[in-house]
């Protein structure tokens, strides 16, 4: 008798739904599977048969077969179920293995539906520093490095920023800005960043993805899946990520079933949400005006309690007959970011900002940064979607202050056109450590 046992594997496709060019069918041949280690629940055998019902005249009460809307091979139809593809994975960064995520779990999962900028350099040792929101490198990152997300630890606790201009007299500039502890000759930790693609890049993603679900006695695969949702919430402080991903097609594939593949486990540490701050800058970031500078924000730290955060993408099907998955490519058409901060303190400097339509930068940071570890979440420019003033002081418990922020528009990095190819004045960034 069979056992559930079963794992989750991750491969990039070099071409949308990985159609063999001689049977213009799905093929696993040439990719290259990772094994996630993730939760074991959400893992199931996946879709859902697409049918075309009929409803032909009938002289009795019975039915008549669906059709199957799929394509023929060797004179049979090709089984073909489409769905969703779900997985729960916590953020272990990946260490001192390696210094960038193109070839791990996270970088598949991330990258299909988001860009990626990898920084030129890993760490840089700051020579002098002319304020919290400006330092003197001792190597300076490159141009296309503006944008994004930089770490730190200051007096044993990781803080976050983002560079916004890399040569103001021969400066690094940064916001929101680091506290007061940002003194001496502290190490800056560049990390990997995913973002949306905006501008002239709208709805674009690094690459597609195929799952494979494997264990005893079955074997499923799903191609041709992109990104429709992360949301990311707390487990006892711990990072969780809950991802969904729309399959063009799902295919099983139980005769070829070798049994469950043990993860390939990250060697950083999981984020925790401590050791770590929740800022919003205290004045507004640029939104419609061109910076002749990258924008420099004062921070206000929040004593933050709990935090979700939600992206989902709009999926939309090219669609077209030529070949079993129906469409040519699944584009993100339009994307919804939405953060809610639960603070144990109100902070009244913010009870304001909905009613006067108020801007901010906001950062959620994670424990511990340093060599391969660390990760942040910014929104660039985020409104809020509720009353911040409407306290919660239901029950005998203490008075809370609920934060819904939600994405505008960013343009405080300073960029060229020849900028914008990379995450400078995109209006969300995740930052792993590399």
């Amino acid at each position: 008798m069979a056992v559930t046992h079963r794992s989750l594997s991750i491969a990039i496709e070099s071409s949308f739904g990985s159609l063999d060019s001689s049977t213009g069918l799905p093929s696993t041949s040439g990719l290259t599977y990772i094994s996630i280690p993730c939760e074991r629940d959400p893992i199931v055998i996946y879709g859902d048969v697409v049918a075309s019902e009929r409803t032909d005249a009938r002289d009795g009460a019975f039915g008549v077969p669906a059709e199957p809307d799929t394509v023929w091979a060797s004179g049979s139809r090709v089984r073909r179920r489409t769905g969703s593809i779900e997985c729960r994975v916590d953020l272990t960064t990946i260490g001192t293995a390696a210094n960038t995520y193109d070839a791990n779990y996270l970088g598949y999962l991330l990258g299909a539906g988001l860009l990626s900028k990898t920084p030129s350099q890993t760490l840089d040792n700051v020579s002098a520093i002319a304020s919290v929101n400006k330092y003197t490198p001792t190597s300076a990152p490159a141009v296309a490095d503006i944008g994004t997300l930089i770490g730190a630890d200051l007096a044993g606790r990781a803080e976050y920023s983002a560079i916004t201009d890399n040569d103001v007299g021969g400066d690094v500039t940064i916001s929101p800005a680091l506290s007061a502890n940002f003194t001496g000759s502290p190490t800056i930790r560049h990390l990997q960043t995913w973002y949306p693609g905006t501008r002239d890049r709208s709805g674009t993603k690094t690459h597609s993805v195929a799952f494979q679900v494997n264990g005893v006695d079955f074997k499923t695969d799903g191609f041709g899946c992109v990104l429709e949702s992360i949301s990311i919430s707390l487990d006892s402080g711990r990072l969780m990520a809950d991802l969904v991903y729309q399959a063009a097609i799902i295919q099983d594939d139980h005769a070829a079933a070798t049994g469950p593949v043990e993860p390939s486990y990250n060697t950083g540490a999981p984020a925790f949400f401590r050791g770590a701050y929740v800022v919003v800058s205290s004045t507004a970031p640029s939104s419609l005006t061109d910076p002749v500078a990258g924008d420099t924000l004062a921070r206000t730290g929040l004593d933050c309690e709990d935090f979700s955060f939600t992206m989902t993408n709009t999926l939309t099907p090219k669609g077209h007959s030529n070949s079993i998955l129906a469409m040519s490519e699944m584009e993100i058409s339009d994307i919804d970011v939405e953060l809610t901060l639960t603070l144990s303190a109100p902070n009244t400097s913010l009870d304001q900002d909905y009613f006067n339509r108020q801007l901010r930068q906001v950062l959620v940071g994670t424990g511990p940064v340093g060599d391969g570890l660390g990760c942040a979440i910014m929104i660039p420019c985020a409104y809020l979607n509720n009353d911040p003033s409407k306290y919660e002081v239901g029950g005998n418990d203490i008075v809370r202050q609920t934060l819904t922020y939600k994405q505008s528009r960013y343009n405080g990095d300073f960029s060229t056109a020849a900028y914008d190819s990379n995450a400078g004045n995109s209006f969300l960034r995740i930052g792993l450590g590399i």
